[in-house]
């Protein structure tokens, strides 16, 4: 029996991953198992001490180590499948160097996901795509598209990144509790935004964009919104497929919190983990969509994971080139891109740093995602080939990208990170090389 590190990792095909953390399914605690890899799959798993494997067969001590069901991204951006700044393989890559295995891609596109021939679906170089379809034509607002053409071609459901008129609203949510009382119901994700009272703002409004002269997003942009959609949801029985796309501020929190029945609701990960006091004005990580709040905002989401109003976590990754990022921060396109820096900064911030429980977090990046797709929750057991191996104390420095192709809007360029997915069975060969 071969004894080996982490790192260097054994390149066997059978490998046994000794008194690894393991996390199964929705609200059950992780436990210790010893685990067999067998290629890209779990072979077997036991009580640690009780497998036995033959001496040709390495063993990794894996106490720091855990294993769990690859992460479910909600809610991501792909502009063109084959475009210069990204497109579909640099995308794979990416989501499977950070652990997860299937990404959902918004309506907004050239073209835009509002004809069936712009979905893109299916698994590709190892990662399953899904995509939502545009609630409105063009994602205008103005118009409903063919919703019955979208979903039948495989739409996940419709989406639209800002509250769409009252009685587009109206008529959409009666016609999606029509389809669920049919059995053919579908999720609506809807972003609580409103471009007109946003009036350019890129920055919360607050101390913070006053000191940096940022153009000012008011509060009134989100929760003006929200109430719109909440007070759309009571007034048509049976829509229940309603979900709250990025919420972002304490105000909408509070909201939420006197809210009942509660409402699937999505958060964009960089809000847990920064807000507006910790960056300068030329920092790579204030424009994103929606605009970020100060500490009280970053605070108040971060209560609102841990009391369960927050339904999962998405990536919103958007990748821009070197050129638009040199663009002054309120004309510089919003997004960031990456989804490796995500399981190992909410991990800092949320279980180390909150005391969330592991399985919790795993609610939020995972089974949480698959509920707000509409989605059954997928378990870990023998036999499966959609994993990750995280550790949580392995270091890298994130990559300081120039100009060229693929996205250079990463946040923490050169910085250090703890943490890194260092295998998956999605990837080939298995083990994943630091960035």
């Amino acid at each position: 029996m071969v004894t080996a590190d982490v790192e260097p990792l054994p390149a066997a095909e059978q490998l046994l991953l000794r008194n690894v953390w393991v996390v199964v399914a929705p609200h059950q605690p992780p436990r210790r198992r010893d685990v067999l890899l067998d290629g890209d799959r779990i072979g077997d798993w036991s009580t640690p001490g009780a497998l036995t494997v033959g001496d040709a067969t390495p063993v990794v001590p894996a106490a720091d180590l855990w294993l769990g069901p690859c992460l479910v991204d909600p809610y991501s951006h792909l502009e063109e499948a084959h475009g210069l700044v990204e497109d579909l393989p640099r995308l794979a890559v990416e989501a499977l160097r950070g652990g997860y295995g299937t990404v959902a891609l918004s309506p907004q596109a050239t073209p835009w996901r509002d004809q069936p021939q712009g979905l893109i679906t299916g698994c590709h170089h190892g990662l399953e795509l899904l995509s939502w379809g545009s609630f409105t034509a063009g994602g205008a607002g103005q118009d409903f598209s063919n919703h019955g053409a979208l979903l039948a071609a495989g739409a996940v459901g419709l989406a639209e990144e800002a509250c769409p008129g009252h009685e587009l609203l109206f008529h959409g949510l009666q016609w999606q509790s029509d389809a669920h009382h049919r059995g053919q119901g579908s999720p609506l994700a809807v972003a609580p935004r409103d471009p007109q009272l946003q009036a350019g703002g890129v920055a919360r409004e607050g101390a913070d964009a006053l000191r940096l002269g940022l153009p000012m997003d008011p509060v009134a942009s989100e929760l003006l919104p929200l109430g719109q959609l909440l007070q759309a949801a009571e007034l048509v029985d049976g829509a229940t497929g309603l979900r709250l796309l990025n919420v972002s501020t304490a105000a909408a929190v509070a909201c939420l919190q006197q809210h009942r029945p509660t409402m699937d609701a999505a958060v964009h990960w960089w809000h847990l983990v920064e807000d507006t006091s910790g960056l300068t004005k030329l920092a790579d990580s204030w424009r994103v969509q929606p605009s970020l709040g100060g500490r009280r905002d970053r605070q108040a989401l971060q209560q609102a994971v841990r009391q369960g109003l927050i339904t999962c976590i998405t990536v919103n990754h958007r990748a821009i080139d070197h050129h638009q990022r040199l663009l002054p921060v309120e004309e510089r396109p919003s997004g960031l891109a990456g989804h490796a820096h995500v399981l190992p900064l909410l991990w800092k911030e949320l279980v180390e740093g909150l005391g969330l429980p592991v399985e919790h977090l795993w609610w939020l990046l995972c089974w949480g995602a698959q509920q707000f797709l509409g989605h059954p929750p997928e378990i870990l057991k023998p036999g499966s080939s959609r994993w990750l191996l995280f550790s949580p104390n392995d270091p890298w420095t994130m990559p300081c990208h120039g100009p060229g192709r693929g996205g250079v809007n990463r946040p923490w360029q050169g910085r250090i990170v703890q943490g890194r997915v260092v295998a998956s069975g999605l990837t080939p060969g298995r083990w994943l090389a630091k960035p």
